[in-house]
């Protein structure tokens, strides 16, 4: 059987419940009956079969997935594309990646087309690309991350050596499709032949749709979801009452770090939380908290578990974080390999290895502070912040300064239980001086990504204006110690 291929898991498991919808749940069979009508449109479009990749705006709907499982089962690179990058934008990058098309199924669906589709290649190069996945590209034009079969193979498997997946299992979709995580539960699920439920938010965002997303977990009978720290949060908030339907086993969370505090409400609920790290680079997860245990949490941070299999893990001597396996991808569309000489991976992020390998990850370097000569990590800084009475979002960057190069300084987002002059003082019992943030803008709420994360950017944008000083007398700049 060719590895994620819609119609011979079909053949294999036709009556097997494949996709869950609102309106109704499809079968294998009745899934892959739409994916050959899909098949034949393509092919009147030119787009199969051929090697050339095909751009899809992606939802979590099945006029979005359809067309998506025909192009995997085909060998037909995806170029994956958000629904809020404007159009010059997907124009720019379908050029780059030399796409056949650019498609908007849920805008324009595909047209019909007669005749019978070509029959799937018996067999596809396991290294051939699966998709295209832009980066952020928040600090200059998006990288276009080439991704193989067996990367996202290798990825279902070392993700089910430690939360296994059975015919049962119904895995919410709420991720954007068109970054690696959302990605990664439709080929998770096709690799275990388990069910996917597809929750669109629409234009209105997830965060806006949260007491809809609770009733579609309990609804459907939903045993898995990945989500970021941000929309369990919102869950929680929504209801004093909220906590997760029985069937739901585990609740992955990632893409940014999780505070203590969400943590210990999550306990209390009685959430499976299980914390996660990965990258595009790396096809989704690289270390998860094993399967039955609870986070560890040290140094008032939570980790992201342990190495998956097959998976190694390695920190540079600047503490970045290292990958080689088989989840990696091949490289960059049209830019330079990503490896060092002993094919490692080396990331951005930092990160710190407990004597059990459990990771916690501690920023990313392009975003350490270096103030006075001292280095400061703004994850640190923001994990201590998330414990402020009042505060529900933090961010923590740089800004010039003529004496130090560089000064701390944080956005919050924080209700009127927030006292600046209260924080102060547990800053200073949790900080070492040169860590605390010297200013400070203070917001209703800050501003996030389409996938739940933070926008850096846009905050630090936003907080230019309202940086005011944040100090008391005893932690006012002391030039003996080196830093503010």
């Amino acid at each position: 059987m060719t590895a994620l291929d819609v119609f011979a898991i079909a053949a294999a498991v036709p009556e097997r419940v494949a996709l869950i919808t609102p309106e109704r749940a499809f079968t294998y069979a009745e899934l892959a009956e739409r994916c050959e009508g899909a098949a034949r449109a393509l092919a009147a479009l030119g787009a199969i079969p051929g090697q050339r990749p095909v751009a899809l705006v992606l939802r979590p709907t099945v006029a979005s997935l359809v067309p998506l499982l025909a192009l995997i089962a085909y060998g037909v690179p995806v170029l994956l594309l958000h629904p809020r990058l404007p159009t010059a934008d997907r124009a720019a990058l379908a050029h780059r990646a030399g796409a056949v098309a650019v498609l908007t199924p849920d805008a324009e669906p595909l047209p019909g087309a007669r005749g019978s589709a070509p029959s799937p290649p018996r067999a596809l190069d396991p290294d051939s690309p699966l998709a295209l996945v832009p980066t952020s590209g928040s600090s200059g034009a998006p990288k276009l991350v080439v991704l193989s079969r067996s990367a996202f193979v290798a990825s279902a498997r070392a993700s089910a050596a430690n939360l296994p997946l059975g015919p049962d299992d119904r895995w919410l979709l709420c991720l954007p499709v068109a970054h690696v995580g959302g990605l990664s539960i439709v080929t998770r699920a096709l690799a275990a032949h388990a069910a996917v439920i597809a929750y669109d938010p629409g234009s209105a965002g997830l965060l806006a749709r949260v007491p809809e997303l609770a009733s579609v977990l309990r609804r459907t009978g939903a045993t898995l979801l990945s989500a970021v720290p941000t929309l369990l949060r919102a869950l929680l908030d929504a209801s004093p009452r909220w906590s997760p339907p029985p069937p739901l086993r585990a609740v992955l969370l990632g893409g940014a770090a999780t505070p203590v505090g969400l943590l210990e409400r999550a306990r209390a609920r009685h959430v499976p939380v299980l914390v996660t790290y990965g990258l595009t680079e790396a096809c989704s997860q690289v270390t998860t908290t094993p399967l039955g245990t609870e986070p560890v949490i040290a140094d008032g941070r939570v980790s992201a578990g342990r190495v998956l299999p097959g998976i190694e893990l390695a920190l540079d001597e600047q503490g970045r974080i290292r990958l080689r396996g088989p989840t990696l991808c091949a490289g960059y569309l049209d830019g330079e390999a990503p490896f060092d000489a002993d094919g490692f991976l080396v990331t951005d992020d930092l990160g710190r290895l407990d004597e059990h390998g459990n990771l916690f990850v501690l920023g990313r370097a392009s975003e350490r502070i270096v103030t006075g000569g001292e280095n400061v990590d703004p994850a640190q800084v923001e994990a201590v912040l998330h414990t402020l009475e009042g505060v529900s979002s933090a961010c923590v960057f740089g800004v010039p300064d003529e004496r130090f190069g560089e000064l701390v300084a944080c956005a919050l987002a924080a209700d009127a239980r927030f006292s600046a002059s209260s924080a102060r003082a547990l800053l200073e019992r949790s900080l070492v001086p040169h860590a605390r943030p010297r200013r400070l803008a203070v917001f209703d709420s800050l501003p996030h990504l389409p996938n739940g994360k933070l926008d850096r950017v846009a905050v630090k944008r936003l907080a230019a204006e309202r940086l005011e000083p944040w100090s008391s007398p005893a932690s006012r700049p002391d030039p003996q110690e080196g830093g503010p």
